[in-house]
């Protein structure tokens, strides 16, 4: 999942995040959503060449409400920010954090479906 131009401090920072973020998902409140938080995976965490800005990717198990869900955890951002800020990341500030939908998932099936198709694989046998 990582672009390979990733240095390695930005890989292990990422992941640093991803441990702490997925940590959070288990251990804060999130009375206020109307679906199961433990069905949500985050997939991979990815930095900002500064290390300031995490963009976090996340799927939710099925991929049901995928959109319902994204909007409603961004909207508790603010929880995620503060739960950060107080995990020990021994780095000069805090990473603005933004959580998007990994559609790498729906990409593999799109390209299966694809070489399941007769005139396609018809095409790649020659």
């Amino acid at each position: 999942m990582m672009n390979e131009k990733s240095s390695k401090r930005q890989i292990r920072f990422a992941e640093l995040i991803r441990s702490i973020i997925s940590e959070c998902l288990l251990v804060e409140d999130f009375y206020s959503l109307n679906f199961e938080i433990s069905s949500i995976t985050i997939s991979y965490v990815k930095m900002s060449k500064d290390l300031r800005i995490a963009n976090i990717y996340l799927m939710p198990l099925g991929g049901k409400n995928k959109d319902l869900i994204l909007d409603q955890i961004n909207n508790q951002k603010y929880k995620f920010q503060k739960f950060l800020s107080k995990a020990k990341l021994n780095a000069k500030f805090t990473p603005k954090i933004n959580f998007y939908l990994d559609d790498s998932f729906d990409e593999a099936e799109k390209i299966e479906k694809l070489l399941l198709n007769k005139n396609v694989s018809r095409d790649i046998n020659g």
